[in-house]
């Protein structure tokens, strides 16, 4: 999957971005792995940009997003993807994993899942990928939240 970088800002501005959403309890969120990342696959097998979100409700309030763009920032950031890509370059559409929260140090973590193509062609890699980042983003969390106890 590519896009040229000036037909996603437009996507993007456009909201035309498929978004999704599940609930979980924070100690299930791995179980979720598949439901979530499913629910992004099926909008980017029919072309489409996609944003899925993880919530749960936890102190610190942390977010997870799975998101698909060209480089590795936030889609909310698209002023900056603007300024650091070619306007008229094709690019391979990425999947991100995304956690945010105010008790990270920096704010926000973002890895590549890897690209679209990647992805749909080893489900089970991903997916396992993804399980493994999100059960470190949790346990660093908590490791964040209990030395500030």
């Amino acid at each position: 999957m590519q896009r040229n970088v000036q037909a996603f800002i437009d996507e993007v501005t456009a909201e035309q971005v498929t978004q999704t959403t599940l609930d979980a309890a924070y100690d299930q969120v791995s179980a979720q792995v598949g439901t979530w990342l499913g629910q992004l696959l099926a909008a980017v097998n029919n072309d489409a940009l996609a944003q899925a979100t993880l919530t749960t409700t936890h102190e610190p309030a942390i977010s997870f997003r799975l998101e698909t763009s060209v480089i590795n920032l936030p889609l909310a950031n698209l002023t900056e993807i603007g300024k650091v890509t070619d306007a008229e370059a094709d690019m391979p559409i990425n999947i991100y994993m995304i956690a945010e929260s105010e008790a990270l140090p920096s704010g926000l973590r973002i890895d590549e899942l890897g690209s679209v193509d990647d992805v749909v062609a080893d489900v089970a890699g991903a997916e396992k990928l993804l399980t493994t980042w999100l059960t470190g983003q949790i346990e660093r969390l908590n490791q964040i939240t209990e030395a500030a106890e």
